[in-house]
Parts: structure tokens; sequence; C-alpha cells
């Protein structure tokens, strides 16, 4: 792949200027199954690495993130800030969510949510 040329995104920002960035890279949260990894790997090109708290990969043609995207059920999240540069993250635990507004009993210990007084059969729901 490293003779390959890392295909470029050609944005416009807030005040009409261009903006030119790399693929984002990105980055699975979590433990993730390593015979899914080399699943992905033989399907997309995509080659995730151990990284601290999950593992990262860095595409180098938009096919490879459409070919993750409509292949494995991830939910996604764009993060772009001072302290997340250019990363799409990716959860594949039904039991995490980015945003939570509905959750079983069961999933609140891997949202590390207080359930003081709910017991099995309840909902919390913002």
């Amino acid at each position: 792949m490293s003779n390959k040329k890392t295909e470029t995104l050609h944005l416009i920002n807030g005040n009409g200027q261009e903006m030119v960035k790399q693929l984002p890279r990105l980055l699975i949260l979590g433990e993730f199954n390593p015979v899914a990894l080399n699943y992905i790997l033989e399907n997309t090109g995509l080659r995730f690495t151990p990284t601290g708290g999950g593992y990262e990969a860095q595409p180098i043609s938009s096919k490879q993130i459409v070919a993750l995207f409509l292949t494995y059920n991830f939910k996604t999240r764009y993060f772009d800030n001072w302290n997340t540069k250019n990363t799409i993250m990716l959860k594949g635990d039904h039991h995490m969510g980015f945003d939570v507004e509905s959750i079983c009993f069961e999933c609140v210990k891997h949202n590390h949510l207080n359930v003081s007084s709910l017991k099995l059969g309840d909902y919390l729901a913002c």
C-alpha cells in the first residue's frame, strides 16, 4: 500500500475558503474480535492496529471507507476538534452509544450510569 497515493478531501470552510484534508483516521473503540479485524482487512484493505482504547487504521482510498460502512454495522461519529483531529470513531458494541436516550438495565454498566433504585425490566430515558 505504500506505493499508492492517498486520496485527499477538498472542502469549503465557513468562510468560503477551500480546505484540503487527508482522509479521516478510523478508530474502533473498545475490544474487537481479531477474526473480524482480519475479515475487515480481506474485504476493505484496512489494517487496524491496536492502540490505546481500540484499533486504528488510516485509509488511502474513500472506497475503503465505503466498503467498511456498507459491510459492517458500526455506529459512527466524526471528530475534528482540539483533541481528536480528523477521526471517525466507530463502535460495534450494541451496549455503547454515542448519545444514550434510552437504555435497558443490562446495558447501563457498559455506559457507566448510576442505576440507584432501578431494577431488571426498567428503562432510563432522557
